[in-house]
């Protein structure tokens, strides 16, 4: 009986010992590397309030704090500002996975289309472009993925290209991903093969079930300025009534 006591003592070790050898050591593919990244990075939908701090190169920091929500899979976005008053019940919503973006401005009572182009604008002056908040489908949808060595020993490493006549802005995209949870520790964004924007996540937890990072630090070299983001509270898989995500509610 004390040989089987000890086996049955030794097996959930040994189980764990093999699970993390075949996470660390299992030459996968880039097409599931990114099939389990944008599970982990996807839930059906979520609720939350985000603080937003953006630093200027002179290093002049602006606070705002802002409602988030989205649906499908990140499909469909609505974020809403409440703070600072100057700007509170600014809103925009993206569709489509980034296709129709509409804003708000409580001063015009208007609200408005923008422009394809546009996506690539800073968002409420971040070093977010509008793109950057639209979820993740174009990983997909336009640009080609391959796998390399990242050099370190946590990571695997994902290069996208875009694909030719694709509307997204950044022409590459290097996003290191974690082995032990598929989230992504950093994204650099490439230009004319300049290296322009890096995204950090940090303090990454388990919350219903999805790695979540507590903070996301979006650095622009180019202009020598940061947006760090913090998540004051979150919710996954929400419910939302019909006509949630319309430009009609956008005002407020």
């Amino acid at each position: 009986m004390k040989s089987i006591r000890n086996i049955v003592q030794v097996f959930p070790i040994t189980i764990i010992v093999l699970l993390n050898y075949y996470i660390y050591a299992n030459d996968f593919s880039a097409t599931a590397i990114l099939d389990s990244m944008l599970f982990a990075m996807r839930p059906i939908s979520s609720v939350g309030t985000i603080e937003q701090q953006i630093i200027s190169s002179g290093n002049i920091k602006r606070v705002f704090t802002f409602e988030y929500f989205s649906d499908n899979k990140g499909e469909n976005v609505l974020i809403r500002y409440i703070e600072p008053r100057k700007v509170k019940n600014n809103a925009f919503l993206i569709k489509n996975s980034g296709n129709d973006i509409w804003v708000y401005f409580p001063r015009t009572r208007r609200v408005r289309k923008l422009a394809s182009h546009a996506k690539k604008q800073k968002a409420q002056g971040s070093d977010f472009s509008y793109e950057d908040f639209s979820g993740n489908e174009s990983l997909e949808r336009d640009y080609h993925v391959n796998r390399v060595e990242s050099g370190e020993r946590e990571t695997y490493l994902l290069i996208f290209t875009r694909k030719e006549n694709a509307g997204v802005a950044y022409e590459r995209q290097e996003i290191y991903v974690d082995k032990r949870n598929y989230y992504p520790q950093r994204i650099q964004y490439f230009q004319d093969d300049i290296h322009i924007k890096t995204l950090t996540f940090k303090d990454v937890v388990g919350l219903q079930g999805f790695p979540t990072a507590q903070y996301m630090i979006m650095e622009n070299h180019i202009e020598n300025s940061k947006t760090q983001m913090q998540i004051l509270e979150m919710k996954y898989n929400v419910i939302f009534e019909a006509g949630f995500f319309s430009e009609r509610n956008l005002k407020k």
